[in-house]
């Protein structure tokens, strides 16, 4: 993205185009979230959209209120992703585990987006008011359905023996969420073959069956 000049102004978007340059916005701070580079900040999403800081206001109230963007398009697209791997099997043990695969794959391959959805550069909670706070309890909340629906369903069909499937769906959430920032931030440690599996498998409480399909 080009920095905007010094004493240069960018070309303001037609009438009904102003959703265009918020999502300039929101690319401009995925951008320095995939860098890493450092804090993000209105200044800096402002010089890599090549726009004036000013010009963010119109979309967004603060830093803040971008990240959150940033955030529930991130759990949106995460949801969407798990519940194509569950499209792409044809048995309850198999969409289920192929939704933890695509939660692994998810985080594995977006490790800053993945950390900034759960706290790594952003905090929800953080200055947050009341009203605030529960909206934001929210946030994640479709992902989630997604574990929810894939062990419900493996509970009827008998392949597991879960007897509370929200709170065993919690506990794969957290299980994974585990895996998933260890293996980020403790790259050269043995993890044994069948790890995800095994997880899986344990706080799925699925039966001895088969895992993937043949």
């Amino acid at each position: 993205m080009s920095e905007a000049q010094p004493g240069v102004r960018r070309t303001r978007n037609p009438r009904g185009e102003g959703s265009r340059l918020r999502g300039e916005i929101l690319d401009a701070a995925r951008e320095l979230l995939q860098e890493g580079s450092g804090a993000v900040t209105l200044r800096a999403v402002a010089r890599a959209a090549g726009i004036s800081a000013p010009s963010i206001y119109r979309h967004f109230e603060d830093v803040d209120a971008v990240l959150r963007a940033v955030v529930d398009e991130a759990f949106a697209d995460l949801a969407r992703r798990l519940r194509e791997a569950a499209a792409g099997a044809s048995t309850p043990v198999g969409r289920l585990v192929a939704v933890c695969e695509g939660y692994l794959d998810f985080a594995r391959e977006q490790p800053q987006r993945y950390r900034l959805m759960f706290g790594g550069v952003w905090d929800a909670s953080a200055g947050a008011d009341e009203a605030q706070r529960a909206e934001r309890a929210g946030m994640g909340m479709d992902a989630f359905a997604v574990l929810v629906e894939r062990l419900a369903e493996c509970v009827e069909a008998g392949a597991s023996t879960s007897a509370d499937v929200p709170a065993d769906a919690v506990a794969l959430w957290v299980g994974l969420h585990g895996l998933a920032d260890l293996r980020t931030t403790t790259p050269l440690f043995p993890w044994p073959e069948g790890l995800a599996d095994s997880l899986v498998r344990s706080l799925s409480r699925l039966d001895e069956g088969p895992l993937r399909e043949a």
